[in-house]
This record gives C-alpha cells, sequence and structure tokens, in this order.
C-alpha cells in the first residue's frame, strides 16, 4: 500500500509519536540514526523542528521587509504584508479585547503571536503530504504542554506581577467572602485555575485527531480491495467526502489555532483584572 495515504495501516497512526517517518518512495527509521535515538527525535519532534524552522525563516524574511518598507516609506509587501495582517489580528481581535491595558506590552503580543502562528503550522503540516502528514497537535502531551507550560505559566506569572505576591489568594478569593469559608472558595478557585488548561489541551487534541482520523477512515474505503460493483458504490461517496473533510480540515486548523489563542488570552486576562 502506498506509504504516502492517511490510511495506511490502523487509522490512528496518523496520529502517533513514533519512530516511523514516511517519503514517497521510501522509508526511514528515525530510531536507527543514532543521535535521533539520543534526543528522542521522533515523527513528531520532526514536524515541529519543521514548522519551528518555516516560521523562524518566514518571521525573519518578514521582518526584513518590514525594515525596507519603513526605510522607503511604504507598506510591507508579500510574505511581511501578510505577517503585518495576522499578527494585527492576533493583537487587536484576540488580545486587546481581553487586556485593553496590556495588549501593547511585547511580551504579552509575542506570546500570544507564538502560539498562534505554532499552533497553525502544527494543525497545518498534518495535512501536507508525505514526508510530512503528522499533526502535533493531535498528540496529546504536546498540547498538555502548551496549555501548562505556556499558558498557565503565564496566567500565574501575569497574576502576580500585576497585583504582587498577594494574587495568590486574593485573586482567587472575592471580596467579602467571610472569613470560615474563604479557605473552601480558595480550594474551589484554584481546582477550577488549573482545569482551564487542562480545557484546552483536550479540545486541542480532541479536534486535530477526530478529522485526520475521519480523512483515514474514507481513504481506507478508496484504497481498499473491491470488487467492481462495490467500488462504484463506495468510490464516489467517498473520494467527495474525502475532499470535502479535507477543506474542512484546513479550515479547522486556522479555527482550533484561533480558540486555543483566544482562551489563552481570556484565562490571562482574568489573572490580570482588578475585580477581586
Amino acid at each position: 500500500m502506498n506509504p504516502i495515504l492517511l490510511a495506511e495501516g490502523d487509522p490512528f497512526e496518523h496520529t502517533w509519536n513514533t519512530w516511523d517517518l514516511d517519503f514517497v518512495f521510501g522509508h526511514l527509521d528515525l530510531h536507527s540514526i543514532a543521535i535521533c535515538r539520543t534526543l528522542g527525535i521522533t515523527n513528531i519532534v520532526v514536524m515541529m523542528l519543521v514548522v519551528a524552522t518555516a516560521l523562524l525563516a518566514m518571521g525573519v524574511a518578514a521582518g526584513n521587509e518590514a525594515k525596507r518598507a519603513l526605510a522607503e516609506g511604504r507598506a510591507p509587501r508579500g510574505l511581511g504584508h501578510v505577517f503585518e495582517i495576522l499578527v494585527e489580528f492576533v493583537r487587536d481581535a484576540i488580545v486587546k479585547p481581553q487586556m485593553p491595558h496590556h495588549f501593547e506590552k511585547g511580551v504579552i503580543n509575542s506570546y500570544f503571536c507564538t502560539i498562534f502562528f505554532f499552533i497553525l503550522g502544527c494543525n497545518l503540516i498534518g495535512l501536507v503530504p508525505a514526508p510530512f502528514g503528522h499533526t502535533p497537535t493531535g498528540l496529546f502531551w504536546l498540547n498538555l504542554f502548551l496549555a501548562f507550560g505556556g499558558t498557565l505559566v503565564v496566567m500565574i506569572v501575569a497574576g502576580v506581577a500585576e497585583h504582587g505576591i498577594k494574587w495568590v489568594w486574593t485573586g482567587f478569593v472575592p471580596h467579602g467572602v467571610p472569613i470560615w469559608l474563604a479557605p473552601v472558595i480558595w480550594a474551589i478557585e484554584v481546582f477550577g485555575f488549573f482545569i482551564k488548561p487542562f480545557a484546552l489541551t483536550i479540545r486541542l487534541t480532541a479536534n486535530m485527531t477526530a478529522g485526520h482520523i475521519i480523512l483515514a477512515v474514507l481513504m481506507g474505503f478508496l484504497v481498499a480491495d473491491l470488487s467492481v460493483g462495490e467500488k462504484v458504490l463506495v468510490w464516489p461517496p467517498s473520494a467527495f467526502g474525502y475532499l470535502a473533510i479535507t477543506a474542512f480540515e484546513v479550515a479547522i486548523a486556522a479555527i482550533q489555532a484561533y480558540i486555543f489563542t483566544t482562551l489563552s488570552a481570556v484565562f490571562v486576562g482574568m489573572s490580570l483584572s482588578h475585580e477581586h
């Protein structure tokens, strides 16, 4: 069976973190490469490295174009113009509504732009033919790190930086709560605080896994060994469904990057809030 097809083997294989990297005309066992085995470079890690490298290269190119445009007194062109639009979208449509007094801070904008572009790239690379076609954001542990090692850390740092160390208590116990009830409220609020990044993890993992599993199943019908009559019945709806879901997955890739970034901004904005 052609290894470039999503339907090769188990439909869930597309979302696995393995040592196997498929090419159009061959196969690479990453475990057989000493440096990959030593550093734990699996197919998912390769995809993340490709995304990070591509984003870095495009970011540098866009930055250089922006500098030239500023020096020449004109608007950025090409890639620089695209990145300017996307960065302004993240700043004005995602970050600014949630933290209107902090959205212009470089660190805040840098974090949300980083997770938006990285998640978007990891979502899209899973739709690219071999040797790509593996979706990093379909891996639970990666999303767990993005949510807890990224968003949760920013939530805590932002809260303490804005309110001081007292935020560890006042940020979870509303003003006016009776003393005897305050510990219970604090425990409930802290539990809810940690539930937020976990919800981010589950949402992104489930959405990115489901679509690719459906694609794999539909492709399985197209490559199955069927009789002529069965092919006539199965191929047209399967092919149409595959194309439709693929187009839908491109939209889902952008939507999930937007949702993860937006919810992260909401949670960080709550930590910065002075309502308590």
